[in-house]
């Protein structure tokens, strides 16, 4: 009769229960043509003979204290007499390259930040990384968000940066041509949900930081090691950082968005837009992309979006914050609980939006087709390249309008700065994110309600001197405190890196 394979249901780092495997194939070759190290018995140590007959002579393993603790003495009295225990110290570059290593495949799903690092100095023991270089690795493609800005940025300040692929997978191949001195991810692209990626930078000596620009609840609700407490990470919005420091989070820093000065450089307004004169203009989403997706299977009762309406009829807003509270939401992490309180504060953010551009007269809507079921009576036109023309939209118009949503309680978004450094004119709703601003700048082009945003546009609609000055206001202080090469500088003082000298101006 053949053994009926034991599967004992452990607590994993994270909190969550964790069923282990019992098979042959529960185990990963990670090479080697040695002797036997394993990296993880698995539930049945005893069984490991059966499984791997090379072990006949004996092998080598290293087994994590807990794990043995929870499995009891049953587990410990199963190891073969025959297997001779190590301490992690133990796990040299040379013992990794003589042994043959066998891994238990759930190792990182229960106890990521022990075997993490285990797993990759035993990476490292074939990679042999170059001596660190002034190199930022940016992961993710043309067309990744925020890439072209903070490459400019991290040059400006005399670092090289280069994109590299988002997919882990690639990193070892990547280290073992150069070693950069930072690693910068936005929104976690490039690291993976159990930190593998995570552990072989820092086992290198590379820095790892991650600045979510979006939610970061949002963007953590896909990962499920605490490897992220350890990032240096920065958030554009600063309410989050009481949560995320009480999950654990060691270093944490507010990092709003910024003004890039060459978006402002001139150019022609596309004439498929058409003229804009006149006009209040919102240039935007209906919703964020793959929106359905992120939310499939989140619920928030009708009578929350009901009370949700009436907030923001009366100038409050239902934001996130707003969200977790209605709904008894109390982890934000692990898990996928709290999107239901992002489904919440978007389905807020969309009625605010609407709201508010139902209010604004002489309205032109720069977006895609969603829009249309929205603001069926919108004049609306075509999406422009945001690098290709949708500067020249806010010259032209007579204000923009910004309208922040709610799934970010005090977060600004990037019209706050573009439109402002492209000579534009912004009238924003009244985001607590504004406060790194002035008051005396913030406190003439917001509004608390939409009832207030037609004799907003009224007074700001035409050309006057006021009008101007602040407009030259506003952008004197972006270009002096709210650019991508001051929030660069910023991060790599976070990261402890010795800034270099910046590289002079051209005719300087």
């Amino acid at each position: 009769m053949p053994r009926r394979p034991r599967r004992p249901c452990l607590t994993a780092e994270t909190g969550r229960s964790l069923t282990l495997d019992s098979a042959s194939d529960s185990f990963d070759v990670l090479g080697g043509e040695g002797s036997p190290l394993f990296l993880g018995l698995g539930p049945e140590p005893d069984a490991l003979p059966l499984w791997f007959p090379e072990t006949a002579k004996g092998a080598e393993f290293v087994e994590r204290p807990e794990t043995e603790a929870a499995l009891g003495p049953e587990f410990t009295a199963a190891i073969p007499g025959n297997f001779h225990r190590l301490a992690p110290g133990e796990l040299t570059p040379e013992r990794f390259r003589t042994r043959r290593v066998l891994a238990f495949r759930q190792n990182m799903r229960l106890a990521p930040s022990f075997w993490g690092p285990i797993l990759a100095r035993r990476g490292l023991a074939f990679l042999i990384p170059p001596p660190a270089r002034p190199v930022v690795w940016l992961p993710g493609d043309a067309r990744g968000l925020l890439l072209r800005e903070l490459e400019a940025a991290f040059a400006a300040q005399g670092l090289a940066a280069r994109r590299v692929p988002a997919d882990p997978a690639a990193l070892p191949g990547l280290l073992r041509e150069e070693r950069p001195l930072l690693f910068f991810s936005v929104n976690f692209r490039g690291l993976d949900a159990h930190g593998e990626a995570f552990h072989l930078l820092d086992q290198a000596g590379v820095r790892v930081a991650a600045w979510c620009v979006d939610n970061p609840f949002h963007v953590l609700s896909a990962i499920k090691a605490r490897f992220w407490t350890r990032l240096r990470l920065f958030v554009t919005d600063r309410w989050f950082l009481g949560p995320l420091r009480r999950l654990g989070a060691e270093r944490v820093e507010h990092l709003p968005l910024a003004l890039d000065p060459t978006f402002a450089a001139p150019g022609p307004l596309p004439q498929h837009l058409g003229p804009l004169a006149g006009r209040l203009l919102f240039a935007g989403r209906s919703a964020f992309p793959d929106k359905v997706g992120f939310f499939a299977g989140a619920r928030v009762p009708d009578g929350f979006l009901t009370e949700a309406r009436e907030m923001l009829s009366a100038g409050r807003r239902p934001h996130f914050g707003w969200w977790l509270e209605r709904l008894g939401v109390t982890a934000c992490w692990p898990g996928n609980d709290v999107r239901r309180a992002g489904l919440g504060a978007d389905e807020s953010g969309k009625a605010w939006r609407v709201l508010c551009l139902h209010r604004a007269p002489e309205l032109t809507v720069i977006g895609d087709e969603g829009w249309r079921d929205l603001l069926p009576d919108a004049d609306l036109r075509p999406p422009v390249d945001y690098y290709g023309g949708l500067a020249a939209a806010y010259r032209k118009a007579a204000c923009c309008l910004n309208v922040t949503n709610m799934i970010l309680p005090g977060g600004l978004t990037q019209r706050h700065f573009d439109v402002w450094g492209a000579g534009g004119f912004l009238l924003s709703d009244a985001n607590p994110g504004l406060d790194i601003f002035p008051t005396d700048l913030t406190r003439p082009v917001t509004f608390q309600q939409a009832e207030d945003i037609p004799e907003l546009f009224r007074r700001f609609a035409d050309d006057s001197p006021e009008k101007r000055a602040l407009a030259g206001a506003w952008r004197n202080e972006l270009l002096t405190r709210h650019t991508y090469v001051q929030r660069v500088a910023h991060v790599l003082a976070a990261c402890d890196l010795e800034q270099p000298r910046p590289k002079p101006e051209i005719g300087a």
